[in-house]
């Protein structure tokens, strides 16, 4: 398995290569502000319910500001927007560090969001990009899912600690903005420097080849509409389940167990170490079994855990659960992601960049609104009980609408 991995890494391009390689300071800074915001939140006065009005709101403009997004990423270049993305989520950082009232925190929450919708809709198209082939893609999605996962467990290790450290004046926690603020400003300037801004493979797809006779064009435009939504609705059911926990599991830790914030740290960063594992599992696993397979393996494997998680039970047996349920949860949402975009055509990498990312931030506004009235009533099982039945319905959105297209189109571009 490891030789497996260390040929995965060396068999990709240079670009990848410093790609991925960059993305662990991204992961660093994602990992300490997951951590530190909530906690900051409840810190300055602000109520559970509050934090998930602020949490959906912030999904809310990301689902909202994708479809232009991904008109401006055709202008700008894909390369631009990933850095300046990268730029403004450092800019959030900086006000969140200094809010402490609701408008301070509610502007904070937008340029993030603005941020990261830079970031999600140009940095999988990018990467594809400098990509020599599908099996590429794969290869290289994984790994930059792994490197960002490992990091962001080290970065909300980090999180528990530097607020003991370096305490800040509006909280405990306003240094470790600045800190985690760094990271992503790093990471944005040394993308800059390093990734090329254009590739050879996406030059040739849209200098080269014969154009389809004029009759055909109108169908296989309806097809591929009707594609690219099936695979947003797939991806709507993803941010749903996402934004039911991920958003509040430090919430639920601290207020369902009593746990204290460096123990939640370092179990959120031992969960973030799963990621990793699912990340570097996930290729291996689809190049044995095959996309199908691996897609109902993991959609059952992750309802029964999460199911499970609903139960009353010792803080420590629910962190096994947790770290488990990180294996799969990525490797769910990483197969779903990296085969979706790969059956794209690269002609509609942008469209479907924004319709995903619309999607996803729908799902995710949904839930993260209703898990922060859920938890607000002290609910503190009842999110994994929602997030089991919306498991279920996902597999049945793949099963009977998603399944035969995505099979189809990736068997066409191998």
């Amino acid at each position: 398995m490891w030789t497996y991995t260390v040929n995965l890494f060396r068999d990709l391009s240079p670009s990848v290569k410093r790609f991925i390689a960059t993305e662990s300071l991204f992961g660093i800074g994602v990992g300490i502000f997951s951590l530190i915001l909530n906690l900051h939140l409840l810190d300055l006065g602000f109520s559970k319910g509050d934090i998930g009005k602020i949490t959906s709101l912030g999904a809310l403009t990301i689902g909202l500001a994708s479809l232009p997004a991904g008109f401006i990423v055709k202008r700008v270049g894909r390369k631009a927007m990933l850095v300046a993305g990268m730029l403004l989520c450092f800019l959030a950082l900086v006000v969140f560090g200094f809010g402490i009232n609701l408008s301070t925190v509610t502007a904070a929450q937008l340029i993030w969001s603005l941020g990261i919708t830079a970031i999600v809709n140009s940095e999988i198209q990018l990467i594809f990009q400098y990509c020599r082939s599908k099996k590429e893609e794969t290869s290289a999605y994984s790994l930059l899912f792994a490197i960002f996962t490992f990091f962001t467990g080290l970065g909300t290790w980090l999180g528990g600690f530097l607020p003991d450290w370096l305490p800040g004046h509006t909280t405990m926690y306003q240094y470790a903005f600045f800190i985690a603020g760094g990271c992503l400003a790093l990471s944005g300037i040394l993308r800059g420097m390093l990734l090329p801004s254009a590739h050879a493979r996406l030059n040739s797809v849209e200098a080269g080849g014969s154009q389809p006779a004029k009759p055909s064009v109108q169908p296989k435009r309806r097809h591929a509409m009707y594609f690219l939504l099936l695979l947003s609705l797939l991806i709507f059911n993803s941010g749903f389940t996402f934004g039911l926990l991920s958003p509040f599991l430090n919430v639920i830790l601290k207020f369902r167990f009593q746990m204290e914030d460096g123990n939640i740290s370092g179990l959120l960063a031992l969960s973030g170490f799963f990621f990793f594992i699912g990340s570097i599992v996930m290729p291996y696993v689809v190049e044995r079994w095959g996309s199908r397979r691996t897609f109902i393996f993991l959609f059952l494997y992750n309802m029964v855990v999460v199911a499970l998680m609903a139960l009353a039970m010792p803080a420590s047996i629910f962190a096994v659960l947790l770290l488990i349920r990180g294996t799969g949860f990525t490797m769910l949402n990483n197969l779903m992601d990296s085969e979706s975009m790969s059956a794209v055509a690269e002609e509609d990498r942008n469209l479907f960049a924004g319709m995903r990312t619309v999607s996803r931030s729908i799902g995710n506004t949904i839930a993260s609104y209703w898990a922060g009235y859920i938890l607000a009533g002290n609910h503190y099982s009842l999110p994994f009980l929602v997030t089991a039945v919306a498991l279920l319905v996902g597999f049945v959105i793949y099963a009977w609408f998603v399944q035969g297209m995505l099979d189809k189109r990736l068997q066409g571009q191998q």
